[in-house]
This record gives C-alpha cells, sequence and structure tokens, in this order.
C-alpha cells in the first residue's frame, strides 16, 4: 500500500508547491506586481489558490487516466434514431446508464429501461419526458411519450434476468429487434451489501471462515450483478440483435459493455470467482478485487461474444443456448467481415460521480465536481460505441478513442482465457 501512496502524494505535493510557485512568479512579473506586492495577504490567498487548482487537476488526471475529457464529436454524433430501439440496463436516474438512455433518446431513439423497482422505473420515465420537453420548443405528443418504457430486472436473480430478456424478445422488441443494447447494471462493493442475498446456488464450496463471510457474500453479489447476469441476458437476447442486423444490414445492431478502468491490475480467479479465494495466500478478500475481475471480465466476454455472433451471422450457425457452451470455428479473429453485422465495444466511461461509488455527502460535493465526471460526460463514450461507423467492433474505449485494455499479464487480450470464461 506505501509503495502506492508514497508515490502520489510526494507527486501531490509537487503540484500543489510548483503551482503556488508559478503563480507568484506570474504575479511579481505582471502590472499588478505593485498592487500584491503592497497586499501580501492578497498574493497569499492568490498563490494557495492556485496551489489548490493544481493539486486538484493532479488528482483528477491521476483518478480520470487523461488530461482532458473529450466529447464525442464524430461523423454520426446528430444522427436521428427513429425507429430505432435501444435497451439500457441500470436506468435508474442520476446514473450512467440513465444519461445514456437520455442521449439516446433525445434523437429519437425508443428507449427501454431496466430497473430493480417500479418506483425508480416511473421516476426514470418522468425525467425523460421532462429533459425531452425541455430540448424541444414543442410539447411532446402521446406517441413521443410511447418511445420510452422499463421492465423490472434484478440482475442478481437469473430467474428474474431470463424473464426480463423473455418480456423484450415477446413483447417489447418483437418484429424490429435489438438495435443498441447497453449493459451497464452493476453494483460496487458499498450497494452489494446494501442488496438480498446471492441464491445459495451461487454459494462457493470455499467459502472461507475467518470470519469474512460477509465480504465472501458481497463479492459473490459483485459477479453475479457485473458478470454472470449479463452474461445470461447478452446470450437471451441474442436473436433479436441478429434479427436487428438482418433486417437492415447497413445498420449494424451494437452492444455496449459498461466497463472500467479497475479491469488493469485485475485477473480472473479460475477456481472461484465468485468469492476470489484463490487469489491471496490465507484467502485474503478485497471489494476492489472482485470489482476489478468483473469490469475485466465484461471486456473479454464482449470479444468472445464478438467472435460467436458473427460466426452466427456469417456461417449460419444455430444460435447457441445459455445452458450451453458452445464451441466455435475460426474463433482466432474477430475481424469484421461485410454484409450484416453486430458490434461489439466495451468502455471505461472514466471516473463519474453517480451514487454506486461516492456517498450523498454535500459537504464533499464540490471535490466531486472538481475530479470526477458528470454522467452525462461520462455517457459520451457510449455514445460513440452506439454511432460511430469507423469503429469495426471488438475494440475498448475509453474518452471517446480507442484504447488497449490490459488486466494482469495483458489477460483481456488473451484469446484462450476469453473462451475459457466464456
Amino acid at each position: 500500500m506505501m509503495r502506492t501512496i508514497a508515490p502520489l502524494l510526494a507527486k501531490a505535493i509537487a503540484s500543489f508547491a510548483i503551482s503556488g510557485y508559478a503563480a507568484h512568479q506570474l504575479l511579481l512579473s505582471s502590472p499588478l506586481a505593485p498592487v500584491v506586492l503592497h497586499h501580501p495577504v492578497c498574493m497569499t490567498l492568490t498563490c494557495l489558490i492556485v496551489s489548490l487548482a493544481g493539486l486538484t487537476y493532479y488528482l483528477r488526471v491521476w483518478i480520470q487516466d487523461y488530461y482532458v475529457d473529450w466529447s464525442y464529436t464524430g461523423n454520426n454524433t446528430n444522427r436521428n434514431l427513429t425507429g430505432h430501439t435501444a435497451v439500457v440496463t441500470g436506468g435508474t436516474v442520476g446514473g450512467l446508464g440513465f444519461a445514456a438512455a437520455e442521449l439516446l433518446y433525445r434523437q429519437g431513439a425508443t428507449v427501454i429501461l431496466t430497473v430493480r423497482t417500479t418506483k425508480k422505473g416511473d421516476a426514470a420515465l418522468a425525467q425523460l419526458n421532462e429533459s425531452s420537453l425541455s430540448s424541444s420548443s414543442s410539447s411532446l405528443d402521446g406517441e413521443d411519450r410511447c418511445r420510452a418504457s422499463f421492465v423490472l430486472c434484478d440482475f442478481l436473480s437469473e430467474s428474474s434476468v431470463r424473464n426480463c430478456a423473455a418480456e423484450l424478445t415477446t413483447k417489447r422488441c418483437k418484429g424490429g429487434g435489438i438495435d443498441f443494447l447497453i449493459l451497464n447494471a452493476g453494483i460496487s462493493g458499498r450497494h452489494a451489501i446494501q442488496t438480498k442475498d446471492v441464491p445459495n446456488k451461487h454459494t462457493s464450496p470455499n467459502n472461507n471462515s475467518n470470519g469474512d463471510d460477509d465480504t465472501a457474500t458481497t463479492m459473490a453479489k459483485i459477479w453475479m450483478t457485473n458478470h454472470v447476469g449479463p452474461w445470461i441476458f447478452a446470450q437471451e437476447l441474442m436473436p433479436s440483435l441478429i434479427q436487428a442486423a438482418k433486417r437492415n444490414p447497413s445498420n449494424n445492431p451494437r452492444i455496449v459493455w459498461v466497463s472500467s478502468g479497475a479491469h488493469k491490475k485485475s485477473a480472473i480467479d479460475w477456481v472461484d470467482p465468485f468469492h476470489l479465494t484463490s487469489r491471496k495466500p490465507g484467502g485474503g478478500l478485497t471489494l476492489l478485487s472482485s470489482y476489478g475481475q468483473s469490469k475485466l471480465a465484461n471486456i473479454m466476454h464482449m470479444r468472445e461474444y464478438q467472435k460467436r455472433v458473427r460466426e452466427c451471422l456469417h456461417h449460419h450457425h444455430e444460435i447457441p443456448k445459455t445452458d450451453d457452451t458452445p464451441t466455435t470455428k475460426s474463433s482466432s479473429s474477430i475481424e469484421r467481415r461485410s454484409g450484416a453485422d453486430v458490434k461489439c465495444f466495451a468502455i471505461t466511461p472514466g471516473a463519474v460521480w453517480t451514487n454506486m461509488f461516492f456517498p450523498n455527502i454535500p459537504i464533499l460535493w464540490p471535490i466531486f465536481w472538481a475530479v470526477l465526471r458528470s454522467p452525462t460526460r461520462g455517457a459520451q463514450v457510449i455514445k460513440m460505441a452506439c454511432l460511430d461507423n469507423d469503429l469495426n467492433g471488438g475494440e475498448y474505449l475509453s474518452n471517446c478513442y480507442v484504447k488497449e485494455s490490459q488486466g494482469i499479464d495483458g489477460c483481456s487480450n488473451n484469446e484462450e482465457q476469453w473462451k475459457q470464461l466464456w
């Protein structure tokens, strides 16, 4: 821990000092020099404010892993999405999924959100309609209001996931298929503690007996909600995505996995991914490791899914069922082929200010505002994944550009591990 904290602290102090010194020198060389020299308090306050600004910017760069926040301004940024259907999981107001849904909704898409409770669904629909109304000069007509709906789904429950997918394929999206599937629903350690228990069938026999039962249960919830649930959901919806691709070969449906930079120092625990008991001597458990593993799994799942959905499209394979582990032919490449296609992407939105990670404590709001991204800004990379025509499929996106994914020993790019995870 100290190996990580010590360099960070040293750089933070250096940023603070250098910013203050630079402000001091600039003031002395500016036309304001005579004024500030006669008012040392003003000089001190100015240098302190600039020092804090320099420190804040350093922390922001360290947290976000880039210097400038980019928005998507590509070739399709204002594309009319009328007649297209977007399914967004985790559509609670104030979250990243809702922000992505709002961006697509404003461009004409029909949006279907998954939420855990009716109360959250009603709030999301009201907010979508309100934001759409505020962005237009006329009131919404009845048809426009019908473009948004929600389905209840709990990604901790396999039956709930399958029921939600069945409702989407047989009722909500019947006939037209799905054009955009955004797999955003997920939990962190803080939220997992507040959710109901994981079903017994997902409890590992390797569960430790060192007083870490609560942590082990929380880790199991994270793995189930962030990876296993979305895996089942994406598999169940594959026919609808293929249907949309074949309906209009020039319009490639998109699937977006919301991953995280937390995957960089993670690996899959092949012995017990629900609890990571084989990761450290003595079965030591960390919630951050569990979250990072689940986000790594999102990237690996995306890449294997990309290969398999293209096999189904271009080699007329039967669509695999979720309880099977199908093999693939010619699966050494996920390169794009001509004709109908489904494009898959994993993205990281950066550190986004949502209640998933950050507590709603007003005194901390100025800090959060300074170093974190807003949900709308974080959703820009999702918009890129949904609309950009220059992407081939299979890429990992960050801050609206293609970035190489990582993982311990580059495991997110290891094809054998993609298949093993599947």
